[in-house]
């Protein structure tokens, strides 16, 4: 199943089921009328939501059409949004780069955890501004849709606490990164609100690309249409997704409709590019010198997109970057949208 939020009303949208095509969608109300809901009822209602898919699929519900800007983030708003560092080489080029040592391989498959900001997730088609920051950057990531897990979960069980896949750009603002560091107190400043695919898919839609521990897929990233990078998400990542889930629940309990964050895709050869600037930039730094490729500015266009044979996963995330009062809208125009196109 492909579960997306249908613009509405109600600030967490209308949950749709979408075509695999990514053109219609079918309204699910009567079983759940957000995903979050469905979420919290999903042992309850799951059978229900597939065989409305099944209708959706088989032509007998013939849905609506989807119109650009009909889709808010599956989950305009989250319990949580836990990122992590599972892709070790980023961190490997940096303290190449910086002439210190690597971190312990012994910690490897024991990255770092945040708390990211979970109260919005910006939907495909909505404009990232710089926020006053000169090098706004993307990174490109996996995240994983949770069921309830608990406290002190095992790896062993935690696989079974995925609900579906979707595609995360974390936004990062790297000047104000540093200052965040510096200050000793996180990243909060550093980190805004992260961009979010337009639709969450089922492990089940990922056929042989998902075998249990990892997902072996492309995240393309395009920046003015330029490629600069599609990774495998297989490669190089230092744990199986089930080892960070209950890494993440070592010390508490994950709610669900909890999104969990492999951190940016980066594999160690060179050839498949990067999934961020600041790789790029690293890696021209160590090569040349000095960096070339320059952080996103208004006016740029950015494309992320997770490719299974050339085949969209969860739809294209897509963001034109704009200058900071072209954003400066409440929070409500935004998640709301034409109230009378949509009735929820």
């Amino acid at each position: 199943m492909r579960l997306g939020s249908r613009r509405a009303r109600a600030r967490d949208g209308q949950l749709v089921l979408v075509s695999p095509d990514l053109r219609r969608a079918l309204p699910v109300e009567e079983i759940a009328p957000t995903l979050q809901d469905a979420l919290d009822r999903w042992t309850e209602i799951e059978g229900a939501l597939r065989a409305a898919d099944e209708r959706l699929r088989s032509g007998r519900a013939a849905g609506v059409e989807l119109a650009e800007g009909d889709l808010l983030a599956p989950l305009p708003r989250a319990y949580a949004w836990i990122d992590c560092g599972a892709y070790t080489n980023l961190i490997e080029l940096a303290c190449r780069m910086q002439g210190t040592a690597p971190p312990d391989p012994a910690r490897a498959g024991h990255p770092p955890f945040y708390d990211g900001v979970s109260s919005r997730f910006i939907a495909s088609g909505e404009p990232l501004a710089t926020l006053g920051s000169d090098e706004l950057d993307i990174e490109a990531e996996l995240a994983f849709v949770l069921a309830d897990v608990e406290l002190g979960t095992s790896a062993q069980e935690a696989g079974s606490a995925i609900i579906g896949v979707t595609v995360v750009n974390d936004v990062s603002l790297r000047d104000v990164l540093r200052d965040d560091l510096a200050a000793g107190m996180g990243i909060y400043h550093a980190k805004p609100p992260c961009g979010m695919a337009p639709t969450i898919v089922t492990l089940d839609e990922l056929g042989d690309a998902w075998d249990g521990e990892h997902v072996h897929a492309q995240m393309h990233s395009w920046v003015n249409n330029r490629l600069i990078g599609h990774p495998d998400t297989g490669v190089d990542i230092a744990a199986t997704v089930p080892e960070l889930i209950a890494q993440a629940a070592r010390t508490r309990p994950l709610i669900a409709g909890t999104v969990l964050g492999t951190g940016t895709v980066s594999n160690r050869d060179p050839e498949v590019g990067t999934a961020c600037i600041i790789e790029q930039r690293i890696r021209e730094t160590l090569a040349e010198g000095f960096p070339t490729t320059r952080f996103l500015r208004p006016g740029d266009d950015l494309v992320i997109d997770l490719r299974i044979d050339d085949r969209s996963v969860a739809g294209a995330l897509h963001h034109p970057i704009v200058p900071d009062q072209v954003v400066g809208r409440s929070i409500e125009a935004r998640l709301v949208g034409v109230h009378s196109l949509h009735p929820s």
